[in-house]
C-alpha cells in the first residue's frame, strides 16, 4: 500500500489536534483536562466533515475517530488522576 499526500495530511490531522489539546489543557487547565476528549470529537467532525457522510470511508472514519478518542481519554484522565494525587 503506498502513503498518498491524502493519507499522510489525515493521519497530521489525527494525531495533531489531540496532542496539541491534551498539553495545552496539562499546562494551563488542568483541572479541566477531561474536556479534551469532547473537544478533540468536535474537532474531528469539523476538520473531516466531508468523509464522514462518504459512505465508503464512515466505517473506517468511525474506527479511527474511536481508536483516538479513547487515547486521548485515557491519556487526560491518567494526568487528571495524577494531578488530583498531587
Amino acid at each position: 500500500m503506498e502513503l498518498t499526500p491524502t493519507m499522510i495530511l489525515n493521519l497530521a490531522l489525527l494525531i495533531v489536534p489531540p496532542v496539541a489539546l491534551v498539553l495545552a489543557f496539562w499546562q494551563r487547565l488542568a483541572q479541566h483536562i477531561r474536556w479534551t476528549v469532547a473537544l478533540t470529537a468536535l474537532c474531528d467532525v469539523l476538520l473531516f466533515w466531508d468523509e464522514l457522510f462518504y459512505y465508503e470511508s464512515f466505517g473506517l472514519f468511525a474506527v479511527l475517530i474511536l481508536v483516538q478518542l479513547a487515547a486521548t481519554g485515557a491519556a487526560a484522565f491518567r494526568i487528571y488522576n495524577k494531578q488530583r494525587e498531587d
